[in-house]
């Protein structure tokens, strides 16, 4: 009997020490079980990643936003009719919020490369030659598409009736010797050129053009102060009869109401087409340009602009449009806006610039059926 109690405590005692072994060797199964178990959350956690990833990308193209397109606000007639015309089928075929910034050639070109501006909507080469040169060579500028059809420029015009009193008075260098008559009570016996202003490219030409011509001492360059002092003092002389000499180009209001004569140079080629060298103008490329940035934040209005034209047809009787009506009162606010909504009824080319959900958004949104 006490044989049998000690084998049975001896089992006992055996099973004990085999229960220690396996408490001892316990932290090797848990953790076997623990890097088990951690092995399925690991998988899911990636799977709900992959499902993540759609809702993103749908979200990013829901919500993206069209952000705002900023135009050149340069201060003559044919561009702030061109860029109400535009940045109407921008604004309202497109989607885009439209702005501009107000100035003149120089300021707002260096605003084009640097991303200030976006759309400039006439760029005049070889007037801006230099500029354009530097904006293009690392690519911040771009030109899209043709502006105005190729204009004729001159430092030296004046009317008809001035030539038919002075037959002798050819050539710019005939001024030599005819200057007296352009002379002004205050302009110290100096012929008075009523020039480019002050912020326009060409008024760099004017000035070359006049000390090459060896015309610095009997010819005052003048500064109209704005488009329409340049207009409305070619106006004075055509009407009055009297002398008058200065810059012009075309096609324009004066250009069509009054007889002009360019005074001759020599020709464009022989100064390879680099005017400040002294000789004529050649005909000016007006082209629409763009910041680099337009091309992946607004392709769409690059091709618009790229399929975009402008000719006198309907440069001349917009610029009319516009200025018998931006000073009434209901058009006033904004005449850019008003002329775009006159052209854009009265004409249907427009319709091949843009596409069919922007032309069914502009006849909307103009009150078309």
């Amino acid at each position: 009997m006490k044989r049998a109690k000690l084998l049975f405590l001896s089992l006992v005692i055996s099973m004990v020490a085999v229960a220690v072994v396996a408490c001892g060797s316990e932290p090797q199964v848990v953790t076997e079980t623990v890097e088990v178990v951690k092995e399925v959350p690991v998988e899911v956690v990636k799977e709900v990643e992959v499902v993540k990833e759609v809702p993103v990308e749908v979200e990013v193209k829901a919500t993206r936003e069209k952000r705002e397109i900023i135009f050149a606000g340069l201060d003559w007639t044919s561009v702030e009719v061109q860029n109400g015309v535009a940045s109407y089928i921008v604004e309202h075929g497109y989607g885009y919020p439209v702005g501009s910034v107000p100035g003149s050639t120089v300021p707002l070109f260096q605003g084009l490369i640097k991303g200030d501006i976006d759309v400039n909507m006439e760029v005049w080469l070889p007037n801006q030659n230099e500029a354009w040169d530097k904006g293009t060579k690392n690519g911040q500028v771009i030109g899209v598409g043709k502006s105005l059809a190729d204009n004729w420029q001159s430092t030296f015009v004046v009317h008809q009736h001035t030539i038919d009193a002075n037959p002798g008075l050819v050539k710019a260098t005939d001024l030599l010797e005819y200057y007296e008559l352009f002379a002004q009570p205050d302009s110290g016996g100096k012929g008075v050129l009523v020039g480019c202003m002050s912020a326009w490219a060409c008024r760099g030409v004017n000035e070359a053009q006049i000390e090459v011509l060896g015309l610095s001492d009997v010819i005052e360059l003048r500064d109209p102060g704005s488009q329409a002092g340049l207009f409305a003092s070619i106006g004075a002389a055509g009407d009055k009869g009297t002398d008058w000499l200065g810059y012009m180009w075309g096609p324009t209001k004066p250009d069509a109401e009054y007889d002009l004569v360019q005074l001759e140079q020599d020709p464009a080629e022989d100064c390879d087409g680099e005017p400040k060298l002294g000789c004529a103008f050649g005909l000016a490329q007006v082209l629409i340009a763009v910041n680099q940035s337009m091309l992946e934040d607004a392709p769409d209005v690059v091709s618009f602009l790229n399929k975009y034209s402008w000719p006198a047809e309907f440069q001349l009787p917009a610029e009319e449009w516009y200025d018998n009506n931006k000073d009434k009162e209901e058009y006033k606010d904004d005449p850019g806006h008003a002329v775009a909504e006159w052209f854009l009824s009265e004409h249907d080319a427009w319709e091949a610039w843009v596409t069919e959900e922007a032309k069914e958004n502009i006849h909307h949104h103009l009150g078309h059926h």
